[in-house]
């Protein structure tokens, strides 16, 4: 005699009819997450000292070399070095020119570099000034954190019968 699909599905019926098991359930919760509130702020703080800062280190970088050149040089020219932003400018007007028949090259080193002294001065200063007059801006976040109503339900004994507890923060 064969054995067809349905017998052994009916003794797996007729035995969970013969002896129920306990089911528990698990709690249900309907919670939101916590939220974040963020408030953004900015006010002005006097001065750009990043910016004057980067001025006074540029100027200090391109004057402090030219003054030891205007010290230790014998031409009567280099003696100008030391008068800030304009003495590169000046030193360059009143060089006496290369002799003739001979190579310029280290005198065409000597003029390019005054050339680029005179806007390095004149670029830490503009900075310098620049960082006085634009102001700088400090911006503040502010988080707070909160927590959203919530709802709880979970089965519970009630007397001798069973209903559902409620609970939750509001």
């Amino acid at each position: 005699m064969k054995l067809s699909i349905a017998f052994p599905a009916a003794i797996g019926l007729a035995g969970a009819a013969l002896f129920p098991g306990a089911a528990n359930a698990e709690e249900m919760s309907q919670s939101r997450s916590p939220y974040t509130v963020e408030k953004t702020s900015s006010q002005a703080t006097g001065p750009s000292w990043m910016m004057v800062g980067s001025g006074i280190g540029i100027f200090a970088l391109s004057y402090v070399p030219v003054v030891v050149v205007g010290a230790t040089s014998g031409l009567p020219a280099d003696q100008n070095l030391y008068v800030p932003i304009v003495g590169p400018w000046i030193d360059f007007a009143e060089r006496p020119g290369c002799p003739t028949g001979t190579l310029c090259n280290v005198e065409n080193t000597d003029r390019v570099l005054l050339v680029t002294d005179g806007i390095l001065q004149g670029v830490g200063v503009v900075t310098v000034i620049g960082g006085f007059l634009s102001t700088a801006h400090e911006t503040k976040t502010v988080r707070t954190a909160g927590l959203s109503p919530t709802l709880h339900l979970k089965p519970a004994r009630i007397g001798k019968g069973y209903g559902i507890l409620v609970s939750g923060s509001f």
